[in-house]
C-alpha cells in the first residue's frame, strides 16, 4: 500500500527537530564539539553525526520498519571508541529521548537498514556539512524520501540559517519541508510559524547570486568564477552543505553550482535527495552539469551523473549551455 507522502513529512520534521535539539546541544559544548573523531578519506564526524542519525532512525524504523535506509554514517568506528565517544552519544541521545537506551540498541538504530526491496528508500545525511558544523557556521539535517527511486518528500533543518535573509542578526533556525506536488513550507525552529516559499525568478544577470560550498576541494571554484564572468552574474556566495538549496528555495540566491575537479567523481544521494526536492517544488530545476536528470535509482551514488546544477528555473538551459562551452574552451587552452 503506497504510504502518505504526508505522513512522511510529519515524521521527518519531528525526527529533525530531535537530531536540531541534540546538535545545538553538542554546539553549545566547545570541548564536545572542538575535537572531531576522524573517519575514513579524512571527512571528520562527531558525536552529533551519530546521536543525531541515531534518532532519525529510531523514529523511521517504528513508523516504517520496511522502509529502506541509505545513511551516511555506520556504527562500527564508533564501537571501537565505545568507552569514550560512545558512552558520550549514549548520554545525549538517552537525554533527549527521555528514556533509558542500550549502547547495543544506539548501535542497532545507527545501522538500522530495513528492507532494501521497499520501494521506498530514505536518503539520510544526519549532518550535512559538518566541517561548517565544527566552524559553528552553517549544516543541515537532511532527510530525504524516494519512491521508486524518485525524490517524494525531502526536510532539510538549518540550526543556523537566519529566520529572514533581511534579518542577518535575527532569530536563526528553519526546517524547510516539501512534498512533490505540495510546495516548499519554512518554518521556524523557535516558534514553529510556517510560510510558503518560493525561488525568486530575476532575469536581470547582474542580481543572480550564485552558491558555491566553502570548502574549495568540494568543488571547482574557478568554474564558477569563469561561469560570474562570462555571464555577468552578481554574487558568489560561499555556503556549506545543503543550506545552498534552502537558501535558494527561498529566493536568497539564484544558481547552486557543485562542479567536481576530478572528473571521477560521484556525488552521494544523501547529499541532494531532500535538497532536490525542497527547491524543486519552490520552483527551481535540478539536473547534472550537462542537463540530464538526477538519477538516484543507482544505489548511493549519482553514478550517471556528472556534477549538479540547481537554478531558479528561468535560464536554466543558457546556464548548461556556458558551462560546455567554459569547458571546452579549457579543454583546447590545455591542449596547447
Amino acid at each position: 500500500m503506497p504510504t502518505d507522502t504526508q505522513a512522511l513529512i510529519d515524521l521527518a520534521i519531528a525526527a529533525g527537530r530531535t537530531a536540531a535539539t541534540i546538535c545545538r546541544r553538542v554546539q553549545s559544548q566547545e570541548t564536545v564539539t572542538g575535537v572531531p573523531l576522524s573517519k575514513a578519506g579524512d571527512e571528520p564526524v562527531t558525536v552529533a553525526d551519530y546521536a543525531s542519525q541515531a534518532v532519525i532512525l529510531r523514529a523511521v524504523s517504528l513508523a516504517f520498519p520496511d522502509h529502506f535506509i541509505v545513511a551516511e554514517e555506520d556504527s562500527a568506528h564508533l564501537r571501537e571508541q565505545q568507552d569514550s565517544v560512545g558512552r558520550r552519544v549514549l548520554e545525549l541521545v538517552s537525554d533527549v529521548l527521555e528514556e533509558k537506551v542500550s549502547f547495543e540498541q544506539l548501535c542497532a538504530w545507527i545501522d538500522h537498514q530495513g528492507d532494501p526491496d521497499s520501494p521506498y528508500r530514505w536518503a539520510i545525511d544526519p549532518i550535512d556539512g559538518t566541517k561548517g558544523f565544527i566552524r559553528k557556521q552553517q549544516y543541515a539535517v537532511a532527510i530525504g524520501v524516494l519512491e521508486q527511486g524518485e525524490p517524494v518528500a525531502g526536510v532539510l533543518v538549518c540550526p543556523n540559517l537566519e529566520v529572514d535573509h533581511d534579518r542577518p542578526h535575527g532569530p536563526e533556525g528553519v526546517i524547510m519541508a516539501a512534498r512533490k506536488g505540495s510546495g516548499t513550507i519554512q518554518v521556524s525552529l523557535a516558534d514553529s510559524e510556517v510560510r510558503d516559499v518560493r525561488v525568486n525568478a530575476t532575469r536581470e544577470p547582474s542580481r543572480i547570486r550564485v552558491l558555491g560550498s566553502v570548502e574549495s576541494s568540494h568543488g571547482d571554484p574557478w568554474l564558477l568564477t569563469e561561469l560570474i564572468a562570462r555571464e555577468g552574474f552578481g554574487d558568489f556566495v560561499r555556503v556549506d552543505s545543503q543550506v545552498k538549496y534552502a537558501v535558494l528555495a527561498r529566493g536568497d540566491a539564484e544558481i547552486y553550482l557543485r562542479p567536481r575537479s576530478n572528473p571521477n567523481w560521484r556525488e552521494k544521494i544523501w547529499d541532494h535527495a531532500a535538497g532536490m526536492i525542497v527547491a524543486q517544488e519552490a520552483g527551481a530545476i535540478t539536473t547534472d552539469m550537462d542537463g540530464k536528470p538526477l538519477d538516484f535509482s543507482l544505489g548511493t551514488k549519482l553514478e550517471q551523473n556528472r556534477g549538479v546544477l540547481t537554478t531558479h528555473g528561468v535560464m536554466h538551459q543558457q546556464i548548461v549551455e556556458s558551462l560546455a562551452r567554459i569547458e571546452a574552451a579549457r579543454g583546447e587552452s590545455a591542449e596547447e
